[in-house]
């Protein structure tokens, strides 16, 4: 059957900009569809939601054949290398630092640790825009907190290898970190999980502490966009189209009270390019890659004009990756994504939040017996600190460029002696590179009071460009400091219940809504199963 080619709200994207827009503005009653370059991920829940067309996660051997998307580095002639269009992760080699994103139906929400916190910033919302603060926007944050269903972990939860299970005498502190909420379904009776139902009849299992990675969570115990939002959106009225990569966006001339954009894509599904109109568009198709639609779009294809911002300000969030040798006695593969916060005991830096992570799914490659026994006592070692965002990029043909300078980045410094701290205190060693490594790019097309000094405004809305919303990362004019998720979902809902009050259709959500989960947001009495 051929897709209708016009809507009132065009999305690209699934991400948590993508989706959480999504759902407000179905709920609204909006006609509303949604182009997402990756497919459905093969996993309980979307076994259980009937999708058919499922690709698999990237573990085990799987990884070689689906464990990436594209490459995109200086060096390559073409604007880059695809390698599988079903592939997870597109990396992204600038100069300066190394980007990867993800490819899903959900997208980053597969990758992510399923940290749910605000931002480490004070009043992060504050300073960017007369109509944006924080005491408007901080209510958002349990509301959709709450949505995901997400809780800390508690004592009684007994998860292997959790940071606050150290004792007094540990030389790693956890009790001075954030205890953030976690997007994962701790099981009612601790290491007795259960395969539980929701409202939709959507499957998953509690979590095993076994396999919820970077890689994916099959089972579904990782809360993922997919079926938490995307699903109950399609269930309202969204069409959601896998496998359709956007090209370009084009603003039409005269549009009166038509559409006022052409979205070209290419329908990786048919093998055939596509076209799509719509009145109001709204990009979010993850950090880097809003950014570089939007250049594309205005410099190559000549479809937008405009935005002397657009490619300022881009930064990683300041992430740090390193791989930890901490020859522990432990099997640090069990547990979750990440085992909590810490810092050195005793260690004056509040600047940042280290978190560590075992090697999960571990069982699945297919590697030497004793080579799995040593990487089961080791771990990747996580940071999110302070960022400069100093990244400039520019296309040069048709190929986007993006220069960005650690020695100006402070952060990175201070990120170096938390781990030389680490590192002291524990007689191990964490071994990195030089270059930064991020799985969250941000900025680029930022939020300012005027034209001069961003690319949007409070509503989203780029300006020159009505009806053209940024609903992800790339809106943001400095690193939140932190697990960046729900500060993109945060800023989403905005954008979308500010286009459902200025169309005045349906109900606006706000950020004071009642959860249908009603989830609890602190630890809950353990130990007794229900239902």
């Amino acid at each position: 059957m051929a897709h209708r080619t016009e809507s009132e709200v065009l999305i690209i994207g699934s991400g948590f900009g993508g989706s959480i827009a999504a759902k407000r503005l179905t709920d609204a009653g909006l006609d509303v569809v949604l182009l997402e370059r990756g497919p459905w991920r093969d996993t309980t829940p979307t076994r259980s939601m009937g999708i058919r067309a499922r690709s698999p996660l990237p573990q085990g051997w799987r990884l070689l054949t689906h464990g990436f998307r594209s490459i995109r580095m200086p060096g390559f002639r073409k604007a880059g290398l695809t390698l599988n269009t079903r592939g997870f992760f597109e990396a992204f080699f600038a100069n300066g630092i190394w980007l990867f994103c993800t490819s899903n139906v959900g997208g980053g929400s597969h990758a992510y640790a399923g940290l749910h916190d605000r931002p480490g910033k004070h009043r992060f919302w504050d300073g960017h825009h007369p109509d944006l603060s924080h005491d408007a926007m901080d209510p958002y944050y349990d509301q959709i907190i709450a949505q995901f269903g997400s809780r800390p972990v508690c004592a009684e939860d007994r998860v292997p290898n959790h940071m606050t299970l150290n004792g007094g005498n540990h030389p790693l502190d956890a009790s001075a970190q954030r205890d953030p909420a976690v997007g994962l379904l701790l099981p009612l009776i601790p290491g007795n999980p259960r395969k539980v139902a929701d409202a939709l009849g959507v499957e998953r299992w509690e979590c095993a502490m076994d396999d919820n990675s970077f890689l994916g969570s099959a089972s579904g115990a990782k809360t993922t966009l997919d079926f938490a939002f995307l699903w109950p959106a399609i269930k309202n009225g969204l069409d959601l189209r896998e496998l359709s990569e956007v090209r370009t966006i084009h603003a039409l001339p005269d549009a009166g009270d038509g559409p006022r954009y052409e979205v070209r894509y290419r329908d990786h599904k048919r093998r055939r390019n596509a076209v799509h109109r719509a009145r109001h568009v709204i990009v979010a198709a993850g950090g880097i890659n809003t950014v570089r639609l939007l250049m594309h779009s205005r410099d190559v294809a000549k479809g937008l004009n405009g935005m002397p911002r657009l490619g300022h300000g881009i930064g990683g969030n300041g992430d740090f990756f390193g791989f930890w040798q901490e020859d522990s006695a432990e099997d640090l593969t069990k547990g979750l994504p990440v085992g909590g916060g810490f810092k050195a005991r005793g260690s004056k830096h509040d600047d940042a939040y280290i978190v560590r992570a075992g090697l999960q799914g571990l069982d699945h490659y297919p590697l030497p017996k004793r080579l799995k026994r040593w990487l089961r006592g080791q771990s990747i070692i996580i940071g999110l600190g302070k960022d400069e965002a100093n990244g400039e990029s520019r296309m040069r043909g048709r190929k986007y460029l993006l220069s960005y300078d650690r020695d100006r980045n402070p952060g990175y410094d201070a990120m170096d002696d938390w781990m030389a701290e680490v590192e002291a205190a524990t007689a191990t060693k964490v071994y990195k590179f030089r270059t930064p490594i991020s799985v969250h790019p941000m900025g680029g097309a930022g939020i300012g009071a005027d034209a001069d000094h961003g690319v949007i405004d409070a509503n989203g809305e780029v300006y020159g460009h009505p009806g053209l919303y940024v609903a992800d990362s790339a809106a943001f004019p400095e690193a939140p400091g932190g697990p960046p998720s729900m500060t993109i979902s945060v800023w989403s809902a905005n954008v979308a219940d500010r286009l459902i009050d200025r169309l005045g259709r349906g109900a606006r959500p706000g950020p004071h809504a009642a959860t249908a989960l009603g989830a609890e947001l602190t630890c809950p009495k353990i130990g007794v199963a229900v239902g």
